[in-house]
Formats: structure tokens, sequence, C-alpha cells
């Protein structure tokens, strides 16, 4: 779906003028969700959104508008647009042509957007494309995974239910205790079989 679909798809369920409960054609906002289509991306925070959707539409009604007004509008758009980009993303490991060493730089730089990305739907995005590109291919071990490791408590367990896996398959021994943390921490997270693939995955590349 277009960024211009996810855009209007949540305006028109707003109806902020109240115009399509009074039976407007169903074009009616597709001026303003197309005018801020263009001024955003899922790397802007909902409150960014907020004032764009604000701006747009004081500037086509000719009242003023408050960005709270359009808070969780601007949150909805921030996490359809965030998980089209992600899902793309996934769909590349998974169905693309692209080298190995290219989906390995494109999911690095996915991992270090973890480190300023505070949405669990995001992130949980993330997670999975980056899950998807380890059960796919094999290059676990060619991950940045610093930033996952080090920040892991930050991370609810939507997220953290992939990353044992992650981890596993890496064959690095190094993780096991953080494989151990997880599933105490989280005990719904099933993390016997990570850890039984992760020494499997480790006396494989001994």
């Amino acid at each position: 779906m277009s960024k211009f679909s996810q855009v209007k798809r949540q305006i028109d369920l707003l109806d902020p003028e109240n115009l399509l409960a009074s039976h407007a054609p169903q074009d009616e906002y597709d001026a303003e969700s197309r005018k801020i289509s263009e001024q955003i991306s899922h790397f802007d925070s909902p409150a960014q959104i907020a004032a764009v959707i604000a701006a747009v539409m004081q500037n086509a009604f000719g009242k003023p508008e408050s960005p709270a007004r359009f808070s969780e509008t601007a949150l909805a758009v921030r996490r359809a647009l965030a998980y089209e980009y992600y899902g793309q993303i996934a769909d590349l490991f998974e169905y693309g042509n692209a080298r190995t060493e290219v989906c390995v730089q494109t999911a690095n730089e996915i991992i270090r957007q973890t480190l300023n990305e505070t949405d669990p739907d995001v992130l949980e995005n993330i997670f999975h494309a980056v899950d998807t590109l380890i059960a796919y291919r094999n290059c676990a071990d060619q991950l940045e995974l610093l930033p996952l490791t080090e920040n892991w408590q930050r991370f609810d367990s939507a997220s953290l239910e992939y990353l044992p896996a992650i981890l596993a398959e890496t064959g690095d021994l190094r993780y096991l205790d953080l494989i151990r943390q997880i599933g105490g921490r989280f005990p719904q997270i099933e993390t016997a079989e990570e850890i039984a693939l992760l020494q499997k995955r480790a006396a494989q590349r001994s």
C-alpha cells in the first residue's frame, strides 16, 4: 500500500471535519492526505507527523489546529508506514535477489535504528525483519548485534521473542547466558530449542 493510501486511510477514519459522515465524496480529504504523505516518513516521530497533519488541515480549512488533536492518527500513520517499510525489507530478505552482503548491510542499518526507536510495534517489525534474514540466509554471524544485546532489557516480550533465535544462529557461545536471561525474565519465551541450536551451531563452526 502506498504512503498516500496509508495516510488517506487514517485521515478518512478520523474525518476531522465530519465531512464523510455528512455523505461527502470519498475523495474529500485526498488533497490533504497527499500533502501530508509528501512531507512525512516512518522515520518521523508521531509528534512530527501530528504537526504536519495539523498544519495541512489548518491551511486547508482555515481554522487553528493543535497537533495534539491528531496524536492518535499520527501514531497510527507512523505504525502503518513502518509496518510497510520493514515488511518490504523482510520480503527482500526472503524473496529478493540481492546479494547476501547487501542484505547484511541493510539488516545492520535497521538494527542500529533500534537505538533511537521507542515504539514497541515498530521495534517488533525490525526484529521480525532481522529474524527473516537469518531464517533464509546463513549470515547471522555477520550481523552487528551489539545494539540488540546491550539494550535487550528495554525491549518488550514481543520483540525479544525473536532475539534468542537470532543469537542462536550465530553459533557464538557468548550469547548463551543472554538467551537464558531472556527466558528467565519472560518465561513465555521458549529458549530451550535456541540454546540447543546455539550449541549445535558452535560445534559446527569449531
